[in-house]
This record gives structure tokens, C-alpha cells and sequence, in this order.
């Protein structure tokens, strides 16, 4: 019992049981995201019964429940079904006192564990039958109302309010390097690990009500592909072959559609050149918008997040800016290539995910 515990705590896999936390609770911020972005579009969303009021209620209330859907993943990813119900109530009372994020992520944890503990007591097989339906949701559901609210809650929220003082509390110069690290992880690996470590932080803010990390991630993640294109197609088509600029018309398409991956076949081939530049790009990006005050209630969605910015032409701005920085450093420290290496025909076959 003692050796199933300890792999829980282990490192890797707490990471592994937090990625798959945030797995589940991603698609439910996309959707969420949506609706409320078609919601402000349509307008007139103070007035009962009209679409626009209905989709961004549903959107709101698919953003109250993120944290339940990231503490219940990660229950289900330590212990099975069992811990849903426990780890759904607490992230719920995570986000009703403001603990948040790191209140979910503890909601999950604590229900995995106990789920776990009364999973492998030793019970008469009359009993241990209810124990799934019955002992885990009730047990478990007055650990987490326990914990939550009254031990670990607290302090988690306070930690969380003091965050977001902090950031709001930045000024523009603070921000911009905020942003900066931010947008630089976020392009470094193009959906890695460090990718993944920035789209946490990022989660985090957006969970709190706060929506400028968010913007300066989508533009952080588009930047790459565009910018490699813009190096590729108009900056130093001399340096690329055909088969570079067939992959930089796909790249643009990509990069509208926040697919960073558009950036992958360019930083297999040249990862010295094209990383340098995308992390400079994005980093820069990202640091103008948290400086600008730029927000969008969207976690991803490429192009369909620019009407609901609330400064739509400086999140536009912004992109661009990322976007040139990269084709101009990349252009400049890209070599010429060989003439009989112009036309030579590369292909790639990438697994192709949307960049979150």
C-alpha cells in the first residue's frame, strides 16, 4: 500500500495525472470559450432569451466548472472512476472560495488518494461492492468539503489572490518580461513539455477572471508558422528550396488556425536558426500584449479570437510584430543555400495536434 502512495507523489507522475487533469478540462475551456466569444458577437447579451444571452450563459458556466472537470481528470487518472464524484465537488469548492487552480489540482489529488485507500481496504465482498457507489462518494465528499474549505482552501486562495494582485499590480515594463518568458516557452518546443509549463500559468490566470495571459499566448503560438512563412516567402526566398515554400503556404493556414506545428519541419530541418527566431517572436508578442492590456476570454481558436479582444487592432498588432521579428531574425542568420539543393523535394510526415 505504502509503495502505491509513493508512486502517486512521484515526480513524473504527478505529471502525468496533472496533464491528464488538464486534457479533460481543456476542451471544456474551448467550448466554453466559443460561446461566449459567438455570444458577444451576436450582442444583446443582457436581454433574457436572445441567442447572444444564452450562449454566453452557457459559456460562463462551462468556465465555473473547469476546475471541477481539472480536479475530477486528475482523480480518474490516480484512482479510476471512483474519484470523479469526490474530485468534481471539490474543485467546485475550489472555485467557490476562490482557491482556483491550485485549489483543483489538490481537489484531484486528495480524491485519487482516498479513492484509492478505500478501494484496497480489506472488506467482507458484500460490502466492498457499495464501496465505488456508496463509501467513495461519501467519505470522499466529506474529505474534500473538509479540506477544502476549511484546511488547505484558505491558504490556496490567498496564494491565488496575492498572485493576481501581483500581475495586475505590474507595470507595463514588468509585464512585458512576464510576457516574454511566457511567449518564449511557449514557442520553444512548439506543444512540448515547455509549451505545456506555460499553458499551465497561463490556465491559472484564466481561471482566476484573469485574460491577458491568454491573449498573449494565442499570439505566441501563431507567430512561429506565420513568421516562418513571411522569412520563406517574402524576407530571403533565396535561402529556402520549392519544398520550403510549399510547407510555408501550409504554414500561414496554420498559423490562422493556431496550429503551431505549422513551425515543425523548419526547426527539424534548422533548430539553431528557426528556435533562436521563434523565441524571440513569440517572447516579444507575448510581452506586447500583457503590456498593452490586451485580454481575450479564449484559450485558443487562432483567427475567430480577434473579435472578441478588447483591443482587437493592438492583438492583431502584436501578432504581426511577433511574426515579422521572426522572419527578419530568421532571414538574416539563415544561410544561402546550394543551387543544386533548390529544388529539392522534402516531405513530412507530422502528427498534426492544435497548439494549446
Amino acid at each position: 500500500m505504502k509503495d502505491m502512495y509513493a508512486e502517486i507523489f512521484v515526480p513524473k507522475n504527478l505529471k502525468r495525472h496533472f496533464l491528464s487533469g488538464l486534457s479533460f478540462m481543456i476542451p471544456v475551456v474551448i467550448m466554453s470559450g466559443f460561446c461566449t466569444a459567438l455570444g458577444r458577437i451576436i450582442g444583446q447579451t443582457e436581454v433574457k432569451g436572445t441567442p447572444g444571452f444564452y450562449l454566453l450563459t452557457a459559456g460562463n458556466g462551462g468556465f465555473s466548472i473547469m476546475v471541477a472537470i481539472l480536479a475530477a481528470g486528475i482523480g480518474y487518472s490516480i484512482a479510476g472512476k471512483a474519484a470523479i464524484a469526490p474530485g468534481l465537488l471539490g474543485g467546485w469548492i475550489s472555485t467557490q472560495i476562490n482557491a482556483s487552480f491550485l485549489g483543483g489540482i489538490v481537489a484531484g489529488i486528495l480524491a485519487g488518494v482516498v479513492s484509492i485507500f478505500l478501494v484496497n481496504l480489506k472488506l467482507p465482498k458484500s460490502v466492498k461492492s457499495i464501496v465505488p457507489l456508496v463509501v467513495i462518494p461519501l467519505i470522499g465528499g466529506l474529505l474534500e468539503v473538509a479540506v477544502i474549505y476549511y484546511l488547505i482552501g484558505p491558504p490556496l486562495a490567498a496564494i491565488t489572490a496575492a498572485a493576481v494582485k501581483f500581475f495586475m499590480g505590474m507595470n507595463h515594463a514588468s509585464k512585458f518580461v512576464l510576457g516574454f518568458m511566457l511567449g518564449g516557452m511557449t514557442g520553444f518546443d512548439m506543444g512540448g513539455p515547455v509549451n505545456k509549463i506555460s499553458f499551465a500559468i497561463v490556465t491559472a490566470f484564466a481561471s482566476s477572471g484573469v485574460w491577458g495571459p491568454a491573449a498573449g499566448k494565442n499570439v505566441a503560438a501563431m507567430a512561429p508558422p506565420l513568421g516562418i512563412a513571411l522569412s520563406v516567402l517574402l524576407f530571403a526566398p533565396k535561402k529556402y528550396t520549392a519544398a520550403d515554400r510549399e510547407n510555408a503556404k501550409a504554414a500561414i493556414v496554420m498559423s490562422m488556425c493556431q496550429v503551431t506545428e505549422g513551425a515543425l519541419p523548419f526547426a527539424f530541418a534548422d533548430p539553431l536558426r528557426v528556435v533562436p527566431a521563434v523565441v524571440l517572436g513569440s517572447g516579444i508578442a507575448d510581452g506586447l500584449i500583457l503590456s498593452w492590456g490586451v485580454t481575450v476570454p479564449l484559450l485558443s481558436g487562432g483567427i475567430f479570437t480577434i473579435p472578441v479582444a478588447n483591443h482587437p487592432l493592438l492583438y492583431l498588432l502584436a501578432l504581426l510584430i511577433g511574426a515579422c521579428i521572426t522572419g527578419i531574425v530568421l532571414s538574416i542568420i539563415k544561410p544561402k543555400i546550394k543551387e543544386d539543393a533548390k529544388e529539392e523535394v522534402v516531405t513530412d510526415d507530422l502528427d498534426i495536434d492544435i497548439q494549446l
